[in-house]
This record gives structure tokens, C-alpha cells and sequence, in this order.
């Protein structure tokens, strides 16, 4: 296999070396007559008669014309065009009194001198049993239409049109109408008459949008499945640097939310939940893994300004073809190609900017409220009171001391007095400086700095398109920075009338520094001191941050010469820094033959290959490497000398990745019409994919950077554990010095699609997928499972009985029934084992991750569809509703077992699940005039996610409002969040819930019954509504998102530990203090280290009870933009075709329904509260096409 890849790789260099030869040679032919070229003389023609044309660029290099036009102006200009291309063996097509199409004349065809004008006589032709037919093919825009099939009606003689939409077609001479289709347009049927040159405009299908599906191209009008769409127009009307911004809001049934892209809900427990990504045609991949070792499947990457159109493949009849891979959805994106014409060069900068965080969001307590509530600690303190030197003795001996806390001290030490001490403390009340250091000298504005250049030059054999993007990233803290570059080439060239080839690849390089692992950044220090412990020194230099060690630590450090842990933060972010540079390429070739006018046959093979080299210093100097090398510290039990464990020194640490994986395909393509009601369609074909990820891992210890150099350790000793001077025991097991693993993913597939049209009313389609793959079980029984769909289409607005319905411009019903699959990537049919070093033996030896499986099989998922598709008043209000029911069998889920076994659970298809959805999706043109136009667009989802069955039921309540997406349970939805009914406070203050017996109790109930299901974290409704305004040369647009019908856990004041060591949420103040408090407040008690009534699981009553919850809806503007395009005038004088100049505005505010103000889109799934915030972002752009 790997030298059939080879082989392969090195064919598809050199067809692309071929092709691309060819295009450039073909370009640079220059006219060596010494007449006038005859360009030269079009563009006079131009000028002087202010026509405009449109011919290859082929038909005109090398010739020439002695005819000076500036002699003869006084002619008409079809004398003149005579005079100039006949002698060259060319014709002119008359379009309208200002256009003309240029084409060249067989040389055995007579040219008739009297023909003058459109109405003229036609050609004679030399055979008297033929005739041959020439023209030019427009859409309605007066576009020229490549791919145009003209067929014989009744007969078998077919043509093409080439890339400047020309066509040349010899018929019988008893011909009597020839057919012309092309997707996305109404046939036109057309009455040959008297005259051989033909001039066809076809107009555009009600349902203009076409659905690329990867595997072929269908117009919406004949699909019976549903998709969403959106184009690279749509894509212009703002920016957006990355995939997922062009995902949300734009495609209904899509949800984005929080980082995860979703189609119509989730379908897996365990396996893959992102979706398939298709990219011109082939299934791409972006996997690897990071610096933790842990695998992650990324977006793709690719340049939105590359996007030519985005169709999203939701349901069985249209995603099913993909077999098992499409459970989750199917994103077929295809880039651009260039349009005939001239060359066109186009050029975008961006330039974006975010502010800092605003940290008073997170609503942390200031220095007043703090010291109010260490006073109050101290003043409570009943340890104190009873022995004040020796409870202060055994707090400073343990414990970390603050400022605030050493003043308070020292009264309890009987060094100063009370009112001196809050003296001092008074000052530290007005003293919140410590964010804002941190704020000013570690963190910037956020910029991003993008440029693009695209360059497109098609004629009618050849098309070449060629992008590059350049990034420079700079992110908040001053110490994580990336840049990229991505290259983007393709060329397609018709070889002949039945040949086209095509050759592409894609380059894109990453350059990153960043915190690695050990490595810190700016937000790391947010709120690690209190707001009046300044880090600046009055000369203005930051220093060290306070130790946060135990006396004990600070006295025995020193004392065996240990290092110190002080940090200083600037120093730290200097440190530990991660530097990845990535690599990864994508090549293709394709090439199609016409074997018939209604049979193609297409071969296409893509090479994959990802490679990233991750490398990390950990400094000596750095605060994690001395805490290391401290923490592995002990002495000799016979001399007492300090032992160094780990070599004093860097640690050095490499990761690197590479994926490759090769995609060979073999296809046949059918579109054929019988008698103007009967279309066929469809596709059968043949599929190789194979993706194998490989990564190895290192570090090593005392490295010298210099020299290249490092220490041994021992690592049977280091695994075994040791326990440091700090008492506490670390290991460092083999595993975690050095690792190689390895991923391969195979699959054979076998698939075919057909699609019948009836009358353009009628339609019926069906699809049927076999897959082979390793990742799935040796049972036979299990092997070749088809996926399939079936799927009808009904053009009700076609039918004689909705006709005299004048508002009623388009109804189209479909519905769709299928089963498509999804793999995991992370299990396997067979026994699953590592391999490595025993920590206790020092032998080679191996664990197993997961028993033989023959029973695994891919996840199933059948998927119902009802949808409809409107337009109505003369097409300014056009949409479609969707109705689905996605049910989710065979899922991949853990299950109890017989421990008798050697496992306690295994991992088996066991469970599933349900989706059911309806979307909406309507366009609106509010107001349609020369000068300004007003569109409207809402996309709208619904998505109720259900578990229906799972063989893993929580053993208690802390599994279910602990584990969010790890407890599953039966009947509540995927991504459920559990909780306790909260009850107040008793008159001690003690939170309570309400029990299994339905009454208030603050004893320790442990059954899962007394967690209930409080909602789900994903969206349930979700969508986008998009405003776009045009006055002249002004657009204003603007797009409002909503994601809502889910909640979140919300952060509540509580003590986080017994002792007052840092800041809390704003709020604790008003905790409960005394009886009567429990009638005005829902905090519990402040349970300090001296009180010795409190219990361990209080805290998780109120952290996880529904007072704790909130609802997560919320509204977002997510961009608005303001575009200028400079007036015409101004444009010519740049020689340019158009100038664009670009504000926008992005996440410039929102409207929670939750009622505290908290942004869902800035908080943890679990518990963890507020997050930093998500802030506007401004961007300045400009766009020029030349």
C-alpha cells in the first residue's frame, strides 16, 4: 500500500507540473507579426464604437490585421469586424448592438458576405446533410455559462460550451430544435430556424441554489433531502477569520456554541460529535495531538475569502452517501475558481482589535471587602481568643499570611494595638492595584493583523486560481504570539471536448510561541494577590509575587539550599514557553471523461499530510522547574546530604505529529433526459481512505541547550516515588519521559446514488453505502451493514391546480427516510494494550486499555425528513421549514460487567438516543429600488435531545451534579445539568434540600434521587437574524444571534476551604451571621477552621442546588458592519475594477435573560463561574480588485 501511495503521489507531481506548465506556457505566447496584433485592433473598435467583447484569449495570440481602425470609423462596425476577423478565420456573434462574441470558423465553411446584422442569412455549409451551429450561451446576467451540455433533441450529437460559453455543435440537417441544460437553470428547449448562430439566454431555476454534495453537484429544485446554504456573496457582507464564524448564524440546524459545532443536536455518548468536512470534493482531516497528549479533531483550515459556497448535508437522503462518517452532519465547502475574462487580482488587509478584559466582570471583592471579612474571621476566631500566641504561632507556622492578616496578627501577638492595626488596614481598603499592574505590564489589546491576495485567469480551456493568506496573531497576554501563511492553488484545464483535468494543493504553515505546559501567561496572575498587595516598586520595577509557602517551607529551603519559590511575572512569562511550527499540505487531481452526453467518468486521488514539531525549554529559573526539583528532594538516611533526584537543570520536551492520509476515488456520472420529462441522475462509485497519525513524545532533565546535552535519571527509582522534603510523595513513571503512539483509520466503501425526475414535478432519489473499515468488529454478521435513504420531491406549485395562485410563485414538499453511521476513533474491535517501562520491576511490561470487542460496529442513525420549500411574491419572500426525528441506536457507551472478567465496565455499542427538530429558514427583500435595498434574513433551529437507552446508571448523587457529560441518564438529554432542590437555610445557617422524602434536610443523603434534572447545557433553540441595508455605495449589515432554552451553573459566594487566604465573590459579606438572618439570605454560614460543626458536604448543597442555576438565553450581536464602496469615478483613477473600505463592530453587546448580567458565553459548564469576558472586537478593512 504505502508504494501504491507513492506511486500515486508522484503521478498526481507530475500531472500538476504538467498542467501548470501548460497553463503558464500557453499564457505567455506573445504576437510576433509585424501588422497591428489583433487585439490591438479590438481594443480600437472598442474605443472608437464603445462596443465590448468577449472571445478566448487563444483565438487572438499570433494574429494580426493590416486594417487601421481609426481610418475607417466612419464604416459600420460590422463592416469593420469583417474586415478585421475574417481574414483571420474568425466569426463575430452578434449579442446585442454593443456586444459581440468573437469565435473561430472551420476551415471548410464559407462565410457569407452579405451577412451584415443579426437577421442576415445564415452560413452556407459546405456538407450538405449537416449544418453546424455556433453561439454562445449567457445566464441572465449576461454571464457567460462554461459546462453548458447542447444535445440533438431526439438525437445522439451533443456539444459543450467552453469557459467563455461558446459552442460549436454539427447536427443533421433534419434537426429541428436543439436542448440546452445546465445545472441551476431551466432547460431550454430551442426551434432551429434559418440562421446557424444562435445566441441562448437561460434563465435561472425558481430554486437557484445548487447542492454540492462532494460527490456531485444537484440543483435544489431536483434534491429530496435537506441542506442549508450559504455563498461566498453572503460571506462579503462582513468578516470573519475562521470557519466557525462562517458556520454560525448562516445555516440553519448548525449550532455553535461555546467552541462545538453541531448539526442538528448530537448523535454520540463516546464517538466522533464533529462533523464530516469535505473540502472540493474530499474528506479532509485536522488531527493530532497536543502538547497533553490528548487526541483532538480541529476545524479544518481554511482561508474564508477562499469560499465559494458552504452547503451543509443534515439529513439521510442528503448526507448518506458519506455511510458512516455522516450521523453527525456533512460540510461540503468549495473554493473559488476564476472567472473568464481578464486576470483577476484581488487583495484584502484586516485589521483587528480587542480591548483588555474588563475584570469587573468576574465580581471579585475589593480590598474593603476582603479585610471585612478577615476581620470578621479574626474576630470569630475562638482559637485565638482562648490561646492567641499559640494559635497565632501554629497559623504562621502552616498557613500562607497576607498583609492584612500579619497586621491583625502582630494585635493578637501584643505587638501593636487594635486601632493601629485598622489604621493600616484603612489604607489597604482604598488600595486595589494589584489587577491593574497586572493588566498594564503583562496583558496588551488583542490584534490581528490578515492579508490576502488572490489570483484568477480563466480562458476557455484553462482556469487558475492561486490565494495566499497571511496571519500575525498577537492574543492578550505579551507572551503568546502565532503567525501563519496559507497557499491555495488550483488549475483546471479541458484538454479536449471530452477530457478535462484538474490539479490543486494546499499549503499552510504555522509559527507559534506560546505558555506551554509549566508555562504561565498573563491571566494566570488575575487575582493570584490580593487588590492591595502592589508589585511594583516605587522606581517602577515589578517585583515578586508573596510566597505562598508555610513558614516551615520558607525556614527549611533555605536551610538545605534548596531554591526559593518567589515569582516575579514578568520573569515567569519569559519562561516555559511552547514553540510549535506546523506544516500541512493537501494535493488533488482529478480528471473527467465524457463518455456520452448523459456519461461521465471521473478519477480523483487527494495526499494528505500534517506535520507539527512542538518544542519547550522549562527553564531552571523558572518557578515550575524549582518547585520540581525541590519537590524530588530528599536526604540521605546515613548522612543526612541532600539528594538531587532530577538533575539540577532545564528540562527540554519535544512533541511531534504527523498525519497522513490519501483519498483515491473512482466514479461513473449519469444525467441523462428522455423526451423533456424524464431526468435521471446519479453517481456509482468506488472509495479508498486511509489516515494514519503518528506522535512521539519526550523530555529529559539537566538539558544544556548549548551542548545539546542532558542527564540520566532513574527512572525505576523516580516511579516507585519518593518523598521529598516537603513531605509529600511524586512519582515520574517511564511512560511519562518518552512515548510513541500511533492511529490508523482504514476505509473501503462501495456506494451509489440515483435521482428521477418526472415533468419537473416529481422526484424520487435513493442512496446505498457499504463501508469496510478496521475499526470495525471481526463479526460477520456486522460486516457489509449498507447505509441507505430513500427520498421523493413534489413541485406542487408545477401542478395545473396551483397555477391560478398569482402570489404563489414556488411550494416544493420532500421527505427523506435513512440510516447513516459514525465511528469512534478511540475504540477497536480488537484487545487494546501500551507497552512500557514497570515502574517496580524496571522490565518491559504492558496494561490493557480495553478488551477484544468482534461485536463493535459503527453507530446507526435513522434520520426522518419532512421539508418545504416557498417563495411568494414575485420571490421576495422565499424559505423552507424543516421537520426531522434523528434516532440514534448502537451508540458507544460504557456498561457494567462481570469483574470476574479483569474489568469492571467494557466498552460496547449499549446505548441511544433521539433528536427532534424543526428549522426555519426565510429570506426577505423588504424594499427593492435603484438606490437602496433592504434584506432580511432568520435562521431559526429547534433541537429536543433525548437519551432512550444506557446501561451505566449513576450510583449517587455526586456522580450527577459533580460529572457534567459523564453521567448519563435515561430519558433526560445528552448534556443534562443535575442538581439539588435548595430548602434555605436552617436558624444555624446550614443549607438544606429537600430530601427523598420530600422534606427540608441538611443530613448527608448520597442516593442519586435527590439530584434532579435541572436542564440542559446546549442550546435548544438557536439561530441568527441578519439585517443588510444598501444605500448606493453604502451597506450597512448586521447580524443578532441567539442561542436559548438551555441554563448554566452559575457561581454563588461560598468559602472555597477554612481560612480567609484570597478574594471571593462579591456577595459573601451578606452571608448568613446570625438567627433571623436565614429570612433575608440564602448564604450559608462562613465555616471556618476553628468551627467545629460544620460538615464536609454543605458546601456542595449550595453550589450545586437550583438557586445556583440560571437560564443560559441570550442575544448577541455578533458583527456589525459598515461598507463603503468608492464611487466609479475614483475607482478609475486607481485602474482598479472595484475599492472597498470596511468598519466592523464584533460582540458589541448582548441581552442575558438570566437576570445577574452574566454572559452564558463567558462561564464554565461545570460550576466554575464566570469566566473572563468576552469582549468587542473592532476590525479595519480594505478590499481591492484590480
Amino acid at each position: 500500500m504505502r508504494n501504491c501511495t507513492r506511486q500515486s503521489l508522484r503521478g498526481l507531481l507530475y500531472l500538476c507540473v504538467l498542467l501548470f506548465t501548460c497553463s503558464f506556457a500557453s499564457a505567455q505566447k506573445k504576437s510576433a507579426g509585424k501588422a497591428v496584433p489583433l487585439k490591438e485592433a479590438l481594443d480600437q473598435v472598442s474605443k472608437v464604437y464603445g462596443t465590448t467583447f468577449m472571445y478566448e484569449g487563444v483565438l487572438i495570440a499570433n494574429k494580426t490585421t493590416a486594417v487601421d481602425v481609426n481610418a475607417v470609423k466612419t464604416k459600420p462596425v460590422e463592416d469593420v469586424l469583417k474586415s478585421i476577423l475574417y481574414p483571420n478565420d474568425l466569426l463575430f456573434l452578434y449579442v446585442d448592438k454593443n456586444h459581440y462574441t468573437i469565435v473561430a470558423r472551420k476551415k471548410n465553411e464559407v462565410v457569407n458576405s452579405t451577412l451584415t446584422s443579426p437577421n442576415a442569412a445564415s452560413e452556407t455549409n459546405q456538407q450538405e446533410n449537416t449544418r453546424t451551429i455556433r453561439g454562445v450561451v449567457y445566464d441572465e446576467s449576461r454571464n457567460a455559462l462554461p459546462g453548458v451540455v447542447i444535445q440533438v433533441e431526439g438525437g445522439k450529437a451533443f456539444a459543450t460550451t467552453n469557459n467563455m460559453g461558446t459552442y460549436t455543435i454539427t447536427v443533421p440537417a433534419t434537426t429541428t430544435a436543439l436542448v440546452f441544460n445546465y445545472t441551476g437553470m431551466e432547460r431550454t428547449r430551442v426551434l432551429l430556424g434559418e440562421s446557424d448562430m444562435m445566441t441562448i439566454t437561460m434563465k435561472s431555476r425558481l430554486l437557484n441554489e445548487v447542492v454540492v454534495t462532494g460527490y456531485q453537484t444537484l440543483t435544489k429544485e431536483r434534491v429530496t433531502g435537506a441542506f442549508s446554504t450559504v455563498t461566498s456573496k453572503d460571506l462579503e457582507k462582513r468578516r470573519v477569520s475562521s470557519l466557525a464564524q462562517v458556520l454560525e448564524g448562516n445555516l440553519p440546524g448548525v449550532t455553535s456554541y461555546k467552541g462545538d459545532i453541531n448539526v442538528r443536536g448530537i448523535s454520540s455518548f463516546n464517538a466522533t460529535k464533529t462533523p464530516l468536512y469535505v473540502i472540493d470534493g474530499f474528506p479532509v482531516e485536522n488531527s493530532y495531538y497536543n502538547l497533553n497528549g490528548t487526541f483532538v479533531d480541529a476545524i479544518p483550515n481554511i482561508n474564508p475569502e477562499d469560499i465559494e459556497n458552504i452547503t451543509v448535508l443534515k439529513d439521510a437522503a442528503a448526507a448518506s452517501i458519506y455511510g458512516a462518517r455522516a450521523a453527525n452532519g456533512v460540510i461540503v465547502i468549495t473554493t473559488k475558481k476564476a472567472k473568464v475574462g481578464k486576470t483577476q487580482i484581488s487583495f484584502s488587509a484586516d485589521y483587528a482589535v480587542t480591548p483588555k478584559y474588563d475584570l469587573d466582570y468576574l465580581k471579585r471583592t475589593n480590598s474593603s471587602e476582603y479585610i471585612d471579612v478577615l476581620t470578621s474571621w479574626y474576630d470569630n476566631n475562638t482559637l485565638i481568643k482562648a490561646n492567641p500566641a499559640g494559635a497565632i504561632a501554629t497559623y504562621r507556622e502552616g498557613a500562607i499570611v497576607n498583609p492584612a492578616m500579619d497586621l491583625l496578627f502582630q494585635v493578637g501577638e501584643g505587638k501593636i494595638t487594635r486601632e493601629q492595626a485598622d489604621q493600616q488596614l484603612n489604607v489597604m481598603r482604598g488600595q486595589n492595584v494589584y489587577n491593574d499592574q497586572i493588566m498594564d505590564r503583562l496583558m496588551r489589546p488583542k490584534q490581528n493583523q490578515q492579508f490576502n491576495l488572490s489570483i484568477g485567469n480563466a480562458t476557455a480551456y484553462n482556469n487558475f486560481m492561486f490565494s495566499a493568506t497571511f496571519r500575525n496573531d498577537q492574543a492578550y497576554s505579551t507572551n503568546d504570539n502565532a503567525k501563519s501563511l496559507n497557499l491555495n492553488i488550483r488549475n483546471a484545464v479541458t484538454v479536449n471536448k471530452w477530457l478535462k483535468a484538474e490539479v490543486g494543493a494546499f499549503m499552510s504553515y504555522q509559527d507559534e510561541k506560546s505558555p506551554g505546559p509549566d508555562g504561565v501567561s498573563a491571566t494566570d496572575y488575575i487575582n493570584a494577590q490580593l487588590p492591595f498587595e502592589s508589585i511594583i516598586d516605587e522606581n517602577g520595577n515589578m517585583g515578586n509575587l508573596r510566597w505562598n509557602r508555610s513558614l516551615n517551607d520558607r525556614t527549611n529551603y533555605p536551610k538545605y539550599g534548596l531554591f526559593d519559590l518567589y515569582r516575579n511575572p514578568e520573569k515567569e512569562m519569559s519562561y516555559n514557553l511552547a514553540t510549535i511550527r506546523g506544516l500541512q499540505t493537501r494535493m488533488y487531481g482529478k480528471i473527467n471523461a465524457r463518455i456520452t452526453s448523459w456519461l461521465t467518468a471521473e478519477s480523483m486521488f487527494q495526499y494528505e499530510r500534517n506535520n507539527s514539531k512542538g518544542e519547550q525549554l522549562v527553564n531552571v529559573e523558572s518557578y515550575a522547574m524549582r518547585h520540581l526539583l525541590n519537590s524530588f528532594t530528599s536526604l540521605n538516611p546515613t548522612t543526612g546530604a541532600v539528594v538531587w533526584n532530577l538533575p539540577v537543570g532545564n528540562s527540554f520536551r519535544t512533541n511531534n505529529n504527523q498525519t497522513r492520509g490519501y483519498t483515491f476515488r473512482n466514479q461513473l456520472n449519469v444525467n441523462k433526459n428522455f423526451n423533456n420529462k424524464h431526468e435521471l441522475t446519479g453517481i456509482l462509485g468506488f472509495e479508498a481512505r486511509e489516515v494514519k497519525t503518528n506522535r512521539d513524545y519526550s523530555a529529559v532533565f539537566g538539558y544544556d541547550p548549548l551542548t545539546m546535552s542532558y542527564m540520566p535519571i532513574n527512572t525505576q527509582t523516580l516511579s516507585q516515588g519518593i518523598v521529598g522534603l516537603n513531605g509529600v510523595r511524586g512519582s515520574i513513571g517511564a511512560g511519562t519521559m518518552t512515548s510513541f503512539s500511533e492511529r490508523i483509520n482504514r476505509f473501503i466503501s462501495y456506494y451509489g446514488n440515483a435521482g428521477y425526475t418526472y415533468n419537473d414535478k416529481y422526484m424520487l432519489s435513493g442512496s446505498m453505502r457499504f463501508d469496510l473499515s478496521n475499526l470495525f468488529g471481526t463479526n460477520p454478521s456486522y460486516q457489509y451493514r449498507p447505509l441507505w435513504s430513500v427520498g421523493a420531491g413534489w413541485m406542487l406549485s408545477k401542478e395545473d391546480f396551483m397555477k391560478d395562485i398569482e402570489w404563489l410563485d414556488m411550494l416544493k414538499v420532500r421527505a427523506s427516510y435513512g440510516v447513516n453511521g459514525n465511528v469512534a476513533k478511540n475504540a477497536a474491535p480488537y484487545l487494546v494494550a501500551s507497552y512500557g517501562v514497570n515502574g517496580l520491576t524496571g522490565n518491559m511490561g504492558g496494561s490493557i486499555g480495553s478488551p477484544a470487542n468482534p461485536n463493535l460496529r459503527w453507530e446507526r442513525t435513522a434520520t426522518s425528513n419532512i421539508g418545504f420549500d416557498f417563495a411568494t411574491l414575485r420571490n421576495r419572500l422565499s424559505g423552507s421549514v424543516e421537520f426531522y426525528d434523528k434516532k440514534s441506536d448502537d451508540l458507544l457507551a460504557y456498561m457494567s460487567v462481570n469483574p470476574a472478567l479483569g474489568f469492571n465496565t467494557a466498552y460496547t455499542n449499549n446505548g441511544a438516543m433521539r433528536n427532534k427538530g424543526i428549522e426555519l429558514s426565510i429570506r426577505g427583500q423588504v424594499v427593492r429600488t435603484k438606490d437602496f435595498t433592504w434584506d432580511i434574513v432568520l435562521n431559526s433551529s429547534y433541537n429536543k435531545n433525548t437519551v432512550t437507552r444506557i446501561d451505566n446508571p449513576a450510583k449517587a448523587a455526586s456522580e450527577l451534579v459533580n460529572n457534567v457529560n459523564k453521567t448519563i441518564v435515561v430519558g433526560d438529554p445528552y448534556n443534562a445539568l443535575y442538581g439539588y432542590y435548595y430548602a434555605g437555610l436552617t436558624d444555624k445557617g446550614e443549607p438544606q434540600i429537600i430530601g427523598l422524602d420530600g422534606k427540608p434536610t441538611t443530613a448527608n443523603v448520597t442516593a442519586p434521587g435527590v439530584a434532579h434534572y435541572m436542564g440542559t447545557y446546549t442550546p435548544v433553540y438557536s439561530g441568527a437574524i441578519i439585517n443588510n441595508l444598501s444605500y448606493k455605495g453604502l451597506t450597512f449589515s448586521m447580524m443578532l444571534v441567539y442561542n436559548a432554552g438551555h441554563v448554566m451553573r452559575t457561581e454563588v459566594p461560598y468559602l472555597n476551604g477554612s481560612f480567609p487566604t484570597g478574594t471571593f465573590l462579591k456577595g459573601i459579606n451578606n452571608a448568613w451571621a446570625k438567627p433571623g438572618d436565614e429570612l433575608t439570605t440564602n448564604i450559608p454560614r462562613l465555616v471556618w477552621d476553628f468551627d467545629k460543626t460544620g460538615n464536609n458536604w454543605r458546601n456542595g448543597y449550595w453550589l450545586y442546588s437550583d438557586y445556583a442555576i440560571a437560564d443560559a438565553s441570550y442575544i448577541k450581536a455578533r458583527n456589525i458592519s459598515l461598507t463603503y464602496n468608492l464611487p466609479k469615478k475614483w475607482v478609475n483613477k486607481l485602474k482598479a475594477n472595484d475599492v472597498r473600505v470596511r468598519f466592523q463592530a464584533d460582540n458589541l453587546f448582548y441581552i442575558p435573560f438570566n437576570g445577574q448580567g452574566i454572559d452564558p458565553e463567558s462561564t464554565g459548564y461545570s460550576g466554575s463561574g464566570r469566566t473572563l469576558p468576552l469582549m468587542p472586537t473592532y476590525n479595519f478593512g480594505l478590499n481591492l480588485t484590480l
